[in-house]
């Protein structure tokens, strides 16, 4: 996402929203940050952001060592998809119709 603009929209999925409220308070503060710095600058370098293969429809960023933000831009909107375990991104490697 490298010179990605920024969002100006944020919206949330259902799994992301159970996902969340299932964080304990220091990985809802991890993820919260990570949103923050993913809607201002897609690009940051903190977050590794990069597509999912191998359609590359979805994107992961880092949230910590082992959880994953998913998400997908529509223009300026930031869709947030999922907050999942690094070993369970493959799940999210194809578009929505082919899964």
């Amino acid at each position: 996402m490298s010179g990605a603009k920024p969002f100006s929209t944020l919206r949330t999925s259902e799994p992301f929203n159970e996902a969340y409220a299932a964080l304990d308070v220091k990985r809802k503060k991890q993820t919260d940050k990570a949103i923050r710095l993913l809607f201002a600058n897609p690009a940051h370098p903190g977050l590794q952001t990069h597509p999912i293969n191998p359609d590359k429809y979805c994107w992961e960023a880092y949230i910590n060592r082992s959880d994953r933000l998913i998400f997908v831009r529509f223009g300026s909107v930031l869709r947030l998809v999922d907050i999942v375990p690094h070993d369970d991104i493959d799940r999210y490697a194809k578009a929505p119709a082919q899964r």
